[in-house]
């Protein structure tokens, strides 16, 4: 096995200089610095990262705990987290818990097991996680999505705003009677968008319909069955859909044109947080654009911070803002 030793006698340096190139804890002259990666690379050297976690007392990893690899909204925070921890040579750990306590609980501990430097948590919505990570002791950001009351490290977008904007850009293509679709109501994400919608609604002097305020989750399918749900419920059908997301309102409009009714003519149909498709879906969705990769980034540079002991007993709340994309499913185009 190839040693700092052999490298150093390559390059013709210290052992003390290679470890400085290496571990990034020392400045070394540029035409220094090029020896010494020349003879790494000849060489073919890959450290020991046991042994240098154990010498550095950081593995130089941080733990990421996401809840749905496919859904197309965490694709850009993660690129976001990664940006910006291949900047201070981090790497990601990334755990996936499709909402399931029993795999959260289960990855806290292997992330504990290989000794991450931090947590960024995206799928936090319970007391009663946040306390199990809290007993770790590890440093940790929540992400997108926090508990009830939650006033410490978290970044995340201004929700109840997305559904403002929604409300207030229907209201302008003249819209007066909106459903709403929401998700999951036990996830903050989606009560803050139900109660911004609510809020939205009466900004505008609008009058808010009970039966046309439906509950599910983040999916295609929610969407698809509460379209079915109001068709079969409902008397007067709303002239317009705010979705909690743009899944849902895929989903919606999936159910809608199955059913002979026309996404704008008929029901215009507004979704919520941009993701990769709706542009180019079946019918150009309009939606509310969320900062995803700023999240990622901002998240992972505000834990670098705190493992680096910068941010040692400040607490902070990043709130990001959105901003609407019109399309053509709510009656207009920009």
């Amino acid at each position: 096995m190839v040693t700092m030793k052999d490298i150093s006698k390559v390059a013709r340096v210290s052992i003390a200089t290679v470890s400085a190139v290496i571990n990034k804890s020392a400045y070394v002259s540029p035409e220094l610095a090029e020896r010494v990666n020349t003879a790494i690379e000849e060489l073919n050297y890959r450290p020991n990262a046991i042994a240098r976690s154990l010498k550095m007392n950081s593995t130089l990893t941080v733990g990421v705990i996401i809840t749905d690899i496919s859904n197309p909204y965490y694709a850009a925070m993660i690129k976001g987290m990664d940006d910006a921890a291949m900047k201070k040579n981090f790497s990601l750990i990334l755990c996936i818990t499709s909402n399931d306590h029993d795999r959260f609980n289960n990855y806290l501990k292997v992330l504990m097991e290989k000794r991450v430097d931090g947590l960024l948590l995206t799928s936090i919505s319970h007391q009663d996680d946040l306390q199990r990570v809290e007993r770790t002791g590890i440093k940790y950001v929540l992400v997108n999505r926090k508990p009830p009351a939650y006033d410490r490290n978290f970044v995340g977008v201004n929700n109840p705003l997305t559904s403002e904007l929604s409300v207030k850009h229907l209201v302008s293509q003249g819209k007066k009677r909106i459903a709403y679709f929401a998700g999951d109501l036990q996830i903050s994400t989606a009560r803050e968008r139900w109660e911004g919608f609510i809020s939205g609604m009466r900004q505008n002097g609008l009058q808010i319909d009970d039966s046309l305020m439906f509950q599910g989750s983040y999916s295609q399918e929610s969407g698809y069955t509460n379209v079915k749900k109001m068709l079969s419920e409902v008397k007067v059908l709303p002239d317009a859909i705010c979705a909690a997301s743009d899944l849902v309102a895929f989903g919606a409009i999936k159910a809608l044109r199955e059913s002979g009714i026309r996404v704008p003519d008929d029901i215009a149909v507004i979704g919520n947080d941009n993701n990769s498709f709706s542009e180019n879906f079946i019918v150009p969705l309009s939606t509310i654009d969320h900062p995803t990769y700023e999240m990622g980034k901002i998240s992972m540079e505000f834990m670098l911070q705190m493992i680096e002991g910068k941010d040692e007993g400040q607490n902070r709340q990043i709130i990001l803002t959105p901003s609407l994309v019109v399309r053509e499913s709510s009656g207009s185009s920009i």
